[in-house]
């Protein structure tokens, strides 16, 4: 009788030469030798919550979530992510007693045939049917999920809920009472999944909350296929790198394992190619004359900017700096009253503003360097006093509590201004104000140029380049070569202080997507309008001695 191995990615049959060698020399083992191959296999099918195959990169989530409160996991395409995460579900369900678990998902649609679907994937074989019981209750379809959302593990008298973000955004009281997790847990103490969140902190914030009373843990998932959202960028911002694997179609190591300090959180990455069921070798042909940036993502979970970004070269990293070195030994300058070798002030200085009507103004402060670097001290509204300028919500920007209006009229806003500079000790050589609504004259036809000048402050209009024109010249201010050390020759060109939380945010997450993010608009084009004065060259640095206050009462585009 003629013996057919089944063919598995990680079960590996004898080959064609071995099977007729044990043939001729033990027929019974050969027989035992395929039977345990497709028992092994079956069995995997079956049951993989107990016998199914771990995937290499499923350990590094084991290992962080016993490590931290919170794991963040980035996949690449079919890496594996929510089934790991489903697996480490079932496994505390089934492992601890009297728990109660939340689950979240996108929508009805994205739970029922993704989270819930993983997880019933999981469930021990004895109780892939319907089960009702005093301590327990599983009802299952492929159509519908879970009945009520929800089942409750019998042998453990655990809770699973399964809930999404449109409900947590209808009504964020929702959670409020319950206590998620294990209290007496014998085995890993999983309170909550979160798979593809790509909201703000607001639902993670509540279920810390929910979380801290049962020390429980919280998993998260996130495919980056769309860049960075607000609250992904959180956990990566200076996250340390605990371990790297090569990455053949990027030829260079690549992390798969970090530790957020912003978030006290572990960071884990899913290769694609680590997964053997994924057929990885039609997403490698797919993706092999690509650009990086796809390739990062859709290959690696490495989440990039440039797949949204208009200012994919800007770097948090590199081009955020505070009065503490950073990483690469750089710190913003010491510019109150310096002056360089030479005698000459260290920073010239400018300052940009964007009005607006229904909102505050906004306005940057940026010193620029004897060798044309610039320096953007200071922002207004500034987030340390005035909080958020743009919120993120779904399924879009929305203006924060900075945009909304104080109620200053022209000779506040010069005190203001005024004040700022005396504070940072400064003295502004150039303002510069958006040409169109400086422009606009009010019922005497009188416009903004005239009424700052009146008070002291002198105004030049921005310039009337498109959006795109000015991305583009800003992109090349922060350009670095991110694949050699920070030093004089490899460096960019533009900084922005860390105290600029509005300003960073806004050129992380600016899109150009109309009414989608047009709360980040106005310190986006504050930016571009110091990018592009001077015709397009950027702001000049100036000796003492060559000094000069450009005056000018009219605007203009």
């Amino acid at each position: 009788m003629e013996l057919t191995f089944t063919k598995h990615p990680i079960l590996k049959p004898p080959t064609d030469e071995e099977i007729v060698q044990l043939g001729e020399i033990d027929t019974k083992l050969l027989a035992d030798l395929h039977k345990a191959h497709e028992g092994r296999i079956k069995a995997a099918e079956e049951d993989p919550l107990r016998y199914g195959f771990d995937l290499d990169g499923w350990s590094r989530m084991r290992k962080a979530i016993s490590q931290y409160d919170e794991v963040i996991t980035f996949g690449g395409n079919r890496s594996g992510k929510t089934t790991g995460c489903a697996k480490m579900l079932m496994e505390a369900v089934t492992e601890n007693e009297d728990g109660h678990l939340v689950c979240f998902s996108q929508n009805a649609d994205t739970s029922v045939k993704v989270q819930q679907a993983a997880v019933w994937e999981m469930m021990p074989k004895e109780f892939k049917k319907k089960t009702k019981s005093i301590d327990g209750y599983i009802n299952f379809s492929m159509q519908n999920g879970f009945t009520g959302s929800s089942f409750i593990f019998p042998d453990t008298r655990t809770r699973v809920d399964f809930k999404t973000y449109t409900q947590f955004s209808n009504n964020q009281t929702i959670l409020e009472g319950f206590e998620f997790g294990f209290k007496n847990p014998s085995g890993i103490n999983i309170g909550a999944w979160l798979d593809e969140y790509l909201g703000d902190a607001a639902l993670v914030n509540t279920l810390r909350f929910r979380l801290a009373t049962r020390n429980s843990k919280m998993l998260l998932g996130f495919t980056p296929i769309d860049g960075y959202t607000p609250f992904v960028s959180e956990y990566l911002k200076g996250a340390e790198t605990l371990e790297t694997r090569y990455a053949e179609l990027l030829e260079r190591e690549v992390p798969v394992s970090q530790y957020s300090p912003e978030r006290d959180a572990g960071v884990v990455y899913l290769h694609s190619d680590e997964n053997p069921f994924g057929g990885y070798e039609r997403i490698a042909k797919d993706l092999r004359n690509s650009p990086e940036d796809q390739i990062m993502v859709r290959a690696y979970g490495l989440p990039t900017k440039s797949m949204t970004s208009l200012l994919p070269n800007f770097s948090p990293e590199v081009n955020v700096l505070s009065d503490k070195p950073n990483k690469y030994g750089q710190v913003f300058p010491d510019y109150n009253g310096k002056t360089n070798v030479e005698g000459k002030e260290s920073l010239t200085w400018y300052q940009v503003v964007d009005p607006a009507f229904a909102r505050n103004y906004v306005s940057i402060w940026a010193g620029v360097s004897e060798n044309e670097e610039i320096f953007i001290r200071r922002e207004w509204p500034d987030r340390a006093t005035h909080g958020e300028w743009a919120l993120f919500g779904d399924p879009k920007w929305r203006y924060g509590p900075a945009s909304k209006k104080i109620g200053y009229d022209v000779e506040m806003y010069c005190e203001l201004f005024k004040e700022i500079e005396d504070e940072l000790g400064i003295e502004v050589m150039e303002r510069i104000g958006d040409s169109r609504f400086f422009a606009k004259e009010n019922e005497n036809n009188v416009d903004l140029f005239t009424k700052f000048y009146d008070y002291g402050l002198n105004f030049i209009a921005s310039d009337g380049q498109t959006e795109q024109i000015g991305a583009t010249a800003l992109d090349e201010w922060f350009f670095y070569n991110p694949n050699y050390d920070i030093d004089e020759a490899n460096r960019p060109r533009c900084y922005i202080h860390e105290d600029c939380g509005n300003l960073i945010e806004s050129v992380i997450n600016y899109n150009s997507q109309g009414k989608a993010d047009e709360a980040l608009k106005d310190f986006f084009d504050v930016l571009r309008y110091l990018r592009m004065s001077n015709g397009g060259y950027g702001p000049d640095y100036f000796a003492s001695n060559e000094m000069y206050t450009t005056m000018r009462n009219e605007g203009g585009y």
